[in-house]
């Protein structure tokens, strides 16, 4: 089996800016994403990587197509994924890209593990997330556009509120009031202002493979307050957490158009009690929290992600024996441990 594996960052998508310009933050998870991933593939299948020439990356043998020049990678990622039996992309879903990527994929002829169209459109979109959300009854915070005179008799039931893009990836430009005045002021038009939760910041992910979710470890994020970065996580949470995670996660699925496809990662706000649990976003595409997700798993995630293992997911370590830096780094309690 020969598996084309596209990273956005990694994979030409900023090649015609200067490497120092790209956010750090983008550049270090997805070189750890990208490393942490081939690698577990490259154990049952042939690898197709298009790769940026001036990224140092550590890979397990595969076939390296660069990638250069002034215009968008597809066409050199669409000459990458010849020849290959399927494809997955790690992307941001902001501007589009990740729905681009895979739609021209598609195009090609290749089959790819993703969500389809309807399903990343929604995703992608966090006011339609929301909106979904609110019909089916998913517990969530509530969001509100700026620009929607609703807002202001919801939100005064918060005591702090979040300010972010709609179409946005991470905590990337995420910020806190405790003032409502400020941050419907400093809210534009293309963003969203939502009640502030308090509790745990959590994520879980699940692989979607013909209608079947998979369940994978849920484990909590270190996120700052004070900058709204993310920093790592740690897990797996303990059992109870484990099953409030599940529900969330499947809800939140179900309340999404069809169809999810491959890895889909949730961010939650877990509470004192279960009734405070809300889920915050889906990420339509692999986390970062795969770097850590793969050392709490028994077998091979990646071969799980292309259907070539099944069954329940064994985890194999004890509470909170796993955690990760943003940039990779990952250790087995105080033991630092390789990710490719």
């Amino acid at each position: 089996m020969k598996v084309f594996l596209g990273e956005f960052v990694c994979g030409g998508g900023f090649s015609n800016a200067a490497v120092d310009s790209i956010e750090e933050s983008l550049r270090h998870e997805g070189a750890a994403m990208l490393s942490a991933l081939a690698c577990d593939l490259s154990e049952v299948c042939q690898l197709s990587v298009p790769i940026d020439p001036r990224f140092d990356l550590s890979l397990p043998d595969c076939e390296r197509h660069p990638v250069s020049g002034p215009n968008s990678p597809w066409g050199d990622w669409a000459r990458a994924a010849q020849g290959c039996d399927a494809a997955i992309v790690i992307a941001p879903e902001k501007d589009g890209i990740l729905a681009k990527a895979v739609g021209m994929l598609r195009a090609a002829g290749v089959q790819v593990f993703a969500g389809s169209g309807d399903f990343l459109r929604v995703a992608s979109d966090k006011q339609q997330t929301a909106r979904a959300f609110l019909a089916a009854g998913v517990p969530h915070p509530t969001t509100f556009l700026p620009s929607d005179p609703r807002s202001i008799g919801r939100l005064h039931f918060c005591d702090r509120f979040i300010v972010k893009p709609r179409d946005g990836c991470g905590t990337e430009a995420v910020f806190v009031f405790d003032d409502l005045d400020e941050a419907m002021n400093t809210a534009t038009d293309n963003d969203l202002v939502q009640g502030y939760v308090a509790g745990m910041p959590a994520s879980v992910a699940v692989i979607v493979d013909r209608g079947e979710l998979v369940v994978l470890p849920a484990v909590s994020q270190d996120i700052s307050l004070d900058d709204c970065l993310y920093r790592g996580g740690r897990g797996p949470l303990a059992n109870e957490l484990q099953r409030r995670a599940a529900a969330l996660a499947q809800c939140a699925i179900g309340a999404l158009p069809s169809y999810a496809h491959g890895f889909v990662g949730l961010d939650l706000v877990l509470g004192e009690h279960a009734s405070e649990d809300v889920v915050i976003e889906i990420n339509p595409r692999l986390t970062t929290s795969y770097v850590g997700l793969r050392q709490m798993v028994a077998g091979n995630l990646g071969a799980r992600l292309l259907g070539l293992q099944c069954g329940p997911v064994q985890c194999k370590l004890g509470v909170d024996e796993v955690h990760w830096t943003r940039d990779g780094r990952v250790w087995v309690g105080e033991t630092p441990v390789q990710n490719a």
